[in-house]
């Protein structure tokens, strides 16, 4: 949203807490970040594992600081990456259709669930049961130190899934004193879009209904964030601990608050933009089909059917923001026993609540036929309807065009008329929006907790080990609202006359279902209230994923040993290292949504679960090779993972990436550096174990709406018949099987880069990097894509392509019954490639008295 946002906050420090007026850019490269506070000191660099004297490294890593964010003045993580231009937008609070209420980082734009993303380095569990993804949402913004992004694999040091790169938070556990934060802020947006009003104008002139759009200043969508930081030292300063508590309440933005939103933009064809809108509408529309040809037909007074189409805009009641309240509390606490024995300690815990909401459900053509005996029928409609063309008999299932025939149980015939014969069902759909009932709305909530101890300590000069053990679980539930129930639309449409000839349900009569209200579709009105609530269904989704880690690690400095390079005062350094990691997750759903009961949903959702483990052995090393004499520095790293996965059903697979870098600096002004990594990404829970459906995934059909001859060729490899004509689905929705596959193998990447770093000293408090990337991904895990199946079957017909393509054996069709469909399954199949460049810079200077340049 191109908005103006107005926030208003204030800050209450005691003790070490304290409020920095200045200017700070969004992000610098991250040798910049911390060198006045770690001079000296060796810190861990996200990339390695290797303690190193400040924050350069061979990875290019770009840093937001904890300045950074105050100034910012952000409520959401998300918000913050999303300035980074090595971001893409992921799941974030902007989403509502397809939302699953979690905020992602995603980048390079390669995925969310191939971006590691980190807490103090270690590994953050997945955020939801339909995802590998980690959800921000549980990080507190309120001790944030600095956040790390690097771009590129990282798997030989941190694992699988870092093939995009890795997102590292790095939280204040040193933190001292009292910190209590507010923030409240609001969008302003002045209404003046000379684009999409004119669009909106030309709709309503056409004599639709429900393209307006708002006039003037908006304000809306205010957040108030609050939270508390407490840290201490004790036991005589052996120990420390710190915690936090957060809340953050946002309020709703809907489409229609804006005016560059109050339609969802549709291309013409010929280039030109309109605004778009749904043949299911209010009061909708019929598809007549005749001979399998399909006409629309509109609504007049009178229960009369006319040409034509009244398109509904679906795009106001969309969420642009959505309403959000979460609860956040944990702390970090570390003990000194010995050098040798300090144990430590996390907690994070995070209630998140959501609601995604989009418009309003309907019957979006899921019933398929009427009883031509239906009371509610006008003459007029019943003579286009029911005019013997399109008559078929009661049975349900399949059906052959233009068959004389009956074909018995569990079929349908589309006929030519039949002399002598009766019949009682025409074939026709119903597109009616359930604008009485609401929008469809979808609550969402997440619940995480995350709990991890260890121990770490020095072993002599040469050695430090740190071991921890951490266990993650997210809970959620899903509780989805104002739909329409498949079953009791077909129940509410088939009418037949009562006493006296009142309209009432065929299952009252027969008393299969005594509640049923009729639905009167064909009115061109408003439907009744009774029939609102007879219809209205509701979808329940509970779940949870969860991460077990076992890690430890070994890191030496051999040149305590004396293994060192003759031109160097540093010596080898080295870590060994091993991992164990178990991943599960289980989602219920009741059954509306294993059925696919629910309209709006457009396929089934079904259960989930399974689980997998991986053992791991890792190792590192760096070797300075010059640092003292003509050359500044010279060094190089290394590292190498091996990594063996079992997956519950018997798969198992193993994988070994590994890592090259050289740094080279011959003056301290400027530094070269060069890295070559291979990563990989394990198939994820989803991708292995999501249960196989027909659902909605295609939008053509390139065989549809003509008479098929012999040069179809691609069309007849799809097993359709000359003189065959297919109808085409008029949304252009068209059924794909989609799901899990437990046979997936891991995908592989290679990372290559190349930069230079100046630092010079002519221009005190200026930094810079250039760094050139390039990404390549090979045996992805997606699919092909429905409609790219379909199309290269028909331009260019091959056995292997063409066999992925299972129409109705009899219609032809792809989306009338659930056996015509694309199998779009996930595969490990071609690659991704990204390349480019990038530039980061810093310079601080101080203004007279207005301020003075932080390090922080």
């Amino acid at each position: 949203m191109k908005n103006q946002k107005i926030l208003n906050r204030s800050r209450f420090s005691i003790g070490v807490a304290s409020a920095v007026l200045g200017i700070a850019l969004v992000s610098t490269p991250a040798f910049a970040q911390e060198a006045a506070e770690d001079e000296g000191e060796a810190i861990v660099v996200t990339g390695s594992r290797i303690p190193q004297p400040n924050l350069e490294g061979i990875s290019p890593v770009t840093t937001v600081g904890a300045a950074d964010i105050k100034v910012e003045g952000v409520t959401r993580v998300e918000d913050l990456l999303n300035n980074l231009p090595q971001v893409f937008a992921g799941q974030a609070s902007t989403l509502s259709n397809g939302s699953d209420g979690t905020a992602t980082v995603d980048l390079r734009g390669l995925g969310a669930t191939r971006t590691l993303v980190l807490i103090n380095g270690r590994r953050m569990m997945p955020g939801d049961p339909g995802t590998s993804a980690a959800d921000l949402n549980a990080i507190p913004e309120t001790l944030i130190k600095r956040v790390e992004v690097m771009t590129g694999g990282a798997s030989a040091t941190y694992g699988a899934d870092a093939v995009a790169g890795v997102v590292n938070f790095i939280m204040d556990k040193d933190f001292t004193g009292l910190r209590l934060d507010t923030q409240y802020s609001f969008y302003q947006h002045n209404n003046r879009n000379e684009t999409i009003r004119p669009l909106l104008e030309r709709r309503t002139a056409a004599g639709f209904s429900g393209f307006g759009y708002p006039d003037g200043n908006t304000t809306d969508g205010g957040a108030v964030s609050l939270s508390a930081a407490m840290g201490t030292d004790f036991a005589d300063g052996r120990g420390h601990v710190t915690a936090y508590l957060g809340y953050r309440k946002i309020k709703p933005v809907t489409q229609n608050n804006r005016d560059y939103s109050a339609c969802t933009l549709q291309n013409t064809g010929a280039g030109a933009l309109q605004c778009g809108g749904s043949l299911t509408g209010a009061p909708g529309h019929v598809i007549v089909y005749d001979s399998g040809t399909s006409t629309v037909y509109g609504f007049a007074a009178g229960r009369q059917l006319v040409g034509g189409v009244n398109r509904y805009n679906f795009a106001p009641t969309n969420y642009f923001q959505r309403p959000d309240e979460r609860y956040t509390g944990g702390f970090f606490a570390d003990y000194e026993i010995s050098d040798s024995i300090k144990p430590y300690m996390e907690f994070m815990f995070m209630d998140d609540r959501s609601v995604a909401q989009i418009a309003p459900s309907g019957n979006f053509g899921n019933t398929l036929t009427i009883n031509c005996d239906n009371p509610l029928i006008s003459a007029q409609q019943a003579g286009i309807i029911c005019d013997g063309e399109n008559l078929i008999n009661g049975f349900l299932g399949t059906f052959p065009l233009n068959a004389v025939t009956n074909p018995g149980p569990g079929a349908i015939n589309f006929i030519d008329p039949t002399p002598g014969t009766t019949y009682n069902k025409a074939f026709f759909q119903p597109l009616r929006r359930n604008v009485e009932g609401g929008p469809r709305q979808a609550d969402l909530q997440h619940t995480s907790y995350r709990t991890l101890v260890g121990v770490k300590g020095d072993i002599g000069k040469a050695w430090t080990y740190d071991a921890y053990y951490q266990f993650g679980r997210t809970v959620y539930a899903q509780t989805y609202s104002n739909e329409l129930s498949v079953a009791r639309l077909t129940k509410a449409l088939d009418v037949v006359a009562g006493p006296g000839g009142t309209p009432i349900c065929r299952s009252v009569r027969d008393g299969t279902d005594p509640n049923c209200v009729p639905y009167d579709v064909l009115s061109g009105g408003t439907i009744s209230q009774a029939a609102v609530k007879y219809l209205s269904a509701i979808g329940f989704q509970r779940g949870t994923v969860q991460q077990q880690v076992a890690n430890a690690a070994f890191v030496g400095n051999l040149g305590e040993y004396g293994l060192k390079s003759p031109w160097s005062e540093n010596g080898l350094s080295v870590v060994f290292g091993a991992e164990y990691r178990k991943d599960s997750v289980e989602l219920k759903t009741d059954q509306a949504f294993q059925t696919g009961d629910l309209t709006g949903q457009g396929a089934p959702t079904l259960p989930i679960a399974g689980n997998y483990n991986v053992r791991e052995f890792f190792t590192e090393a760096q070797l300075p090779i010059v640092s003292k004499g003509a050359i500044y520095d010279l060094s190089l790293n290394a590292g190498y993972r091996h990594s063996s996965y079992k997956v519950a059903g018997g798969n198992k697979f193993s994988t070994d990436t590994y890592k090259v870098g050289v740094e080279f600096a011959p003056v301290r002004d400027i530094r070269f550096r060069a890295g070559y990594n291979r990563a990989v990404r394990a198939p994820n829970l989803q991708e292995l174990f999501a249960t196989q459906y027909v659902g909605l995934d295609g939008s053509s059909d390139p065989c549809a709406d003509r008479v098929l001859t012999a040069a179809d060729v691609g069309c007849l490899a799809q097993g359709l018949r000359v003189g065959q004509r297919v109808a085409s689905n008029p949304a252009g929705q068209y059924n794909g099987l989609l799901g899990g596959n437990i046979n997936l193998q891991p995908e592989k990447s290679t990372t290559k880069s190349i930069g230079v770093i100046l630092e010079p000293r002519f221009l005190p408090n200026f930094s810079m990097t250039i760094d050139y990337f390039d990404i390549k991904l090979r045996n992805a895990i997606q699919g092909f894509g429905s409609d790219a199946i379909v199309n290269t079957c028909t331009s260019n017909p091959t056995t292997e392509i063409c066999s992925l393509i299972k129409r109705n054996p009899v219609t032809g069709s792809l989306w009338l019954t659930n056996d015509g469909y694309i199998e779009n399954l996930q595969r490990n199949i071609g690659g991704l490639q990204t390349r480019g460049i990038d530039f980061n810079a810093a310079y601080s200077v101080e203004v007279g008295s207005l301020g003075k340049r932080n390090a922080a």
